[in-house]
């Protein structure tokens, strides 16, 4: 029996269910209908009742016989039942077995603890990675119900969930999540389907490669370049992958030589370097030999770049000519970062004895990588060589004094760099050592004031767990036992206030007269910076001098109630240890300060100080 006549009728019943039953009589679709009901009736008396109740929905209502919304509701049942004998339940197809995943998953946790996740994966905003990383560490990601949502994460509009949830949640389900995600692949898709086919290819291991296979020779190109890395590690596809590095297309080549690149081979080394010698595709090479550590490779290529270096223009005639050969030797930079061997050595001697060419060339980059490559060698011969640099060229006295910490002791250092009174005096004599002063004092600066990272909870707003970090001085001890004390006397002599402050010590009472003069002078300036730095040097300076605590604190007291000279928007931790040891008594004098402070972090350090010191009175 053909039901389209059926449910066309059951339409208008529903229709009718929501406008009103009263609105039946006289509908003219139902009149449409009707012949239809009526002729079939002749021959199926199921018909036949279907076309009277039609009829009789029909009439009008005279008040005194059946209501229109019985005789509706009894075409509505007669109807559905006949509908109802008319389904189909015979299952398509041939039965089989199910296809099942050993995904051992459970539903344990209470949904309570499950919804902020479920939240944070399937809307935006801000805070949502933290959530989900947090999650994972608890492994909440082992709960059933979350598991269609890890998948759905591959495709956050957020990349770093992205990145997350195809790195760490997936890969954690085991190898059966790969099967499970090879049966949703799309081969033609972007970066979603890319995210699946790493994992795919990270949790399946060897029992997936043929699948990987086919999305490199079938998928779309983001597919195809992402497979190919995957199989670079594979010497059964190395035939396959050095075809593709001579594919048309950029981003597959690109692919196939990161691939070759991993997997190691002679032969995929042998193609490396014939695609980097050939120039076309240079720069690709380069970015992939960065995954290579390929001894023989780095050495081939070294030897390479010497040979180029040679043949690169001896003077700046014809800029275009300069920058095109800059352009191919460029790339060596790249793929020799990081390497040490013979050929790179003679290499990097060569660029330092032809300074003036390639400084006219204004290939300067090169003889940046030769300065810190021969800073790094730690030897004598480089020693002299950086020398020899540096007089040439200023800019490289740092990796000159870099390279003699490596080599002398502290005392050596000293009386090398920083030398007697005639030295001291003859340090300002000219401009070019002047400027070598001063690129010492950076230098040192770089060593001792930014050396050791401090992390600490932002204890003073409990409310928002906040983590802040800082850069801090060198610590005393490490200072003792790196450097030789006597340069505390050439940095007040050059006026370096904030070396005086890190190398000060007890019993160097000139370091705290120095160090005093420089605070007086700060608070006697007319037109007051904001260095808010340089009060924080200065009082850890006095503190490492030896100065007595309570003289200490409050002097540090009467800066702060300075406030026109000292506002900061938060205190430094060193300074704020500092401002937790004073006495009791200060309280008041910290509350006066309260309605001076214009920013929310030092006002809440000042109201947590407060604190602090009325719980010990």
């Amino acid at each position: 029996m053909s039901t389209a006549l059926l449910q066309e009728l059951h339409q208008e019943v529903r229709r009718l269910y929501i406008a009103g039953s009263d609105l039946a009589a006289g509908d003219f679709r139902l009149k449409r209908l009707l012949p239809q009901f009526q002729q079939l009736g002749e021959r199926a008396a199921v018909f036949k009742r279907l076309g009277e109740g039609i009829a009789s929905l029909l009439e009008p209502g005279d008040g005194q016989g059946t209501p229109a919304a019985v005789r509706l509701q009894e075409l509505t049942l007669l109807l559905e039942s006949v509908l109802y004998t008319q389904g189909v339940t015979a299952p398509e197809g041939k039965p089989g077995e199910l296809r099942s995943r050993n995904l051992f998953l459970d539903t344990k946790l209470p949904y309570r603890k499950l919804a902020v996740v479920r939240q944070a994966l399937t809307t935006t905003g801000s805070g949502r990675y933290e959530i989900v990383t947090e999650a994972f560490k608890e492994g909440m990601f082992q709960d059933l119900r979350l598991f269609p949502l890890a998948i759905a994460a591959l495709n956050d509009p957020y990349s770093e969930i992205a990145e997350f949830s195809m790195t760490e949640i997936l890969p954690s389900y085991g190898p059966a999540i790969a099967g499970y995600l090879i049966e949703n692949l799309n081969i033609a898709g972007g970066k979603s389907e890319v995210r699946k086919l790493k994992t795919i290819a990270k949790a399946g291991g060897t029992e997936v490669l043929e699948e990987i296979f086919q999305a490199a020779e079938t998928g779309s190109d983001d597919i195809r370049a992402a497979a190919i890395e995957c199989l670079g590690s594979h010497e059964a596809y190395l035939p396959a992958l050095l075809e593709w590095s001579t594919d048309k297309k950029k981003v597959i080549r690109e692919a196939a030589y990161k691939a070759l690149a991993t997997g190691g081979s002679p032969q995929g080394e042998e193609r490396l370097y014939e695609a980097f010698a050939a120039k076309k595709d240079r720069e690709l090479v380069a970015d992939a030999v960065v995954y290579s550590s390929s001894v023989p490779l780095a050495e081939r290529l070294s030897v390479l770049y010497m040979q180029e270096l040679r043949e690169a223009p001896q003077e700046n005639v014809d800029k275009k000519k300069t920058e095109e050969v800059w352009s191919r030797i460029r790339p060596f930079a790249t793929v020799l970062s990081g390497q040490r061997n013979p050929q790179l050595d003679e290499l990097y001697s060569y660029v330092i004895q032809e300074y003036a060419r390639f400084a006219s060339l204004g290939y300067t980059t090169i003889i940046n990588e030769a300065a810190w490559y021969k800073q790094r060698a730690a030897s004598e011969s480089a020693f002299d060589e950086l020398q020899q640099l540096q007089k040439l060229d200023s800019r490289y006295f740092p990796h000159y004094f870099r390279a003699a910490q490596q080599l002398m002791t502290p005392d050596e250092l000293y009386r090398n760099f920083g030398g007697t009174m005639i030295n001291k005096l003859k340090a300002v004599v000219t401009k070019d050592s002047a400027q070598r002063n001063k690129l010492l004092m950076d230098t040192i600066k770089e060593q001792v004031m930014t050396a050791e990272e401090i992390l600490y909870d932002a204890v003073w707003d409990p409310q928002r767990e906040r983590q802040y970090r800082e850069l801090g001085m060198l610590s005393p001890e490490k200072i003792q036992a790196a450097w030789d004390l006597r340069w505390l006397d050439l940095f007040i002599h050059r006026d370096v206030p904030e070396l005086v402050c890190a190398f000060a010590h007890p019993g160097h009472e000139e370091s705290r007269r120095y160090l005093l003069d420089k605070l007086s002078e700060q608070n006697n300036q007319q037109k007051r910076q904001r260095n808010h730095d340089f009060f924080t040097n200065i009082f850890t300076g006095l503190e490492r001098s030896g100065m007595q605590d309570s003289e200490l604190l409050e002097l540090m007291m009467s800066v702060m109630e300075n406030e026109k000279s000292y506002n900061p928007y938060r205190f430094d931790y060193a300074q704020f240890q500092q401002m937790l040891r004073f006495p009791a008594s200060f309280s008041s004098r910290l509350e006066a300060l309260l309605p001076n402070q214009r920013y929310y972090e030092s006002r809440a350090q000042l109201e947590y100080v407060i604190h602090q010191l009325r719980s010990r009175e």
